[in-house]
């Protein structure tokens, strides 16, 4: 019986959802990363030493390999490539051009601004001394973020108009830009939310969170989203005709959306699912898988569309951890600890071990882990949280 190959581009903590759960389908799984000692490598059946980023690298050895499907998870980095590959070797995906629109926080605006959907007005610049040309009309709030980062990096939000704040903005965005290039927006007041989904011939099938958030740092979810269902139906209709007018009809989406009773703006999006155990959490409270979806859909095995009613739903949420400071850790507890105080505790992934170096929670790359937990209505989402950071005992000695 034929074994189907399977490339995923990342073996990092963040990628150990969408590995494990390959292996576990029984495909021969081929991790690529420039990281020898990334843990997903021990999981998978053979390791690639090569960067995510470099498309021809990729394409070589997955040539030589005679894949049968190359994915991502959790990574805007690597979604040009997955693209390139699957173009190259007529294997399912997006296109190259819609990878790199999706992924470029500049050509997403740009793909919004001409297909006429809303979006925040902005300026794109790789250059500080442009803070002072600054169009009349962009005035604050305004976010300042790099252009091709993901997961929180790098940015700011300036609340009043002042051009030493606008500078310092700007090069902090800078530092977490590849192209060293920023996207000044007007802040979109509204109600942010997110979700994951997956595309099947055009049509949206997705799920939304209650997000939760300390500045720009998602922190947690919760599922059901308690949003209300006409504003639903808005977001996914502005989700699917952006998808649609950027020729994305099949696979997974990652959005972050923001919605009013006047507007309905998507933030971002991309051709991949998230990370922190946001598709977990959707496995949970629906048994929808969007995971397997994924891996089935990059190996071109025929998609079961998602039933429409969700009755059956289990409410539940998640929790990101991090640390209020960089240092040396003195003491973490164990995944089997945590559970042992915290009966609702469906999953937990801990990143990090005693003595090992760590950096402040001010960006979702610098996240201890993630649990996932059960919530029922009578629970507090929030009082769970304050035991599960009791329970993780975190002590953290100071770099000097």
């Amino acid at each position: 019986m034929k074994q189907y190959k399977l490339i995923i581009l990342g073996a990092s903590n963040a990628q150990l959802p969408i590995i494990h759960k390959a292996v576990e389908l029984g495909y021969y799984v081929i991790t690529v990363d420039n990281v020898p000692n990334n843990i997903g490598h021990q999981f998978s059946h053979e390791s690639v030493n090569c960067s995510t980023a470099d498309l021809d690298g990729v394409l070589k050895f997955s040539q030589s390999l005679k894949i049968n499907g190359i994915v991502t998870f959790a990574s805007d980095i690597a979604t040009a490539t997955v693209a390139f590959v699957a173009e190259a070797l007529n294997l399912p995906g997006c296109s190259l051009s819609t990878a790199k629109i999706l992924s470029n926080k500049a050509s997403f605006r740009a793909f919004q601004q001409a297909s006429n959907l809303s979006h925040p007005s902005f300026v794109i610049s790789k250059n500080v001394s442009d803070i002072d040309s600054i169009p009349a009309d962009l005035t604050p709030p305004l976010i300042f973020k790099p252009i091709d980062t993901s997961g929180s990096r790098g940015i700011t939000k300036v609340e009043v108009l002042n051009f030493n704040h606008y500078r310092h903005a700007f090069c902090y965005a800078q530092q977490y830009s590849r192209s060293k290039i920023v996207s000044i927006e007007k802040f979109v007041i509204g109600t942010d939310v997110s979700g994951d989904g997956f595309l099947i011939d055009g049509k949206l099938h997705a799920f939304l969170t209650q997000k939760y958030q300390d500045n720009f740092i998602p922190t947690g979810h919760s599922l059901p989203n308690n949003m209300n269902p006409a504003y639903e139906k808005r977001i996914f209709g502005e989700i699917e005709s952006a998808c649609h007018a950027v020729n994305y009809l099949n696979g997974p989406i990652d959005f972050d959306v923001n919605i009013s009773d006047a507007h309905v703006t998507i933030i971002e999006m991309s051709p991949r699912l998230g990370g922190n155990g946001i598709p977990e959490l959707i496995r949970y409270h629906t048994g929808i898988d969007l995971i397997e979806m994924t891996i089935e859909g990059a190996l071109n095995k025929p998609i079961k569309t998602p039933p429409v009613s969700l009755a059956l739903t289990k409410p539940c949420g998640s929790y990101v951890f991090g640390s209020e400071q960089a240092g040396d850790i003195d003491y973490i507890a164990s995944s089997q600890e945590i559970s042992e105080k915290i009966p609702e505790l469906l999953s937990c992934q801990l990143n990090y071990a005693i003595g090992d170096a760590v950096s402040a929670f001010e960006h979702s790359g610098n996240s201890l882990g993630y649990a996932l937990f059960t919530c029922s209505p009578e629970d507090n989402y929030l009082q769970i949280v304050k035991r599960l950071q009791s329970a993780l005992q975190l002590r953290i000695t100071t770099q000097s």
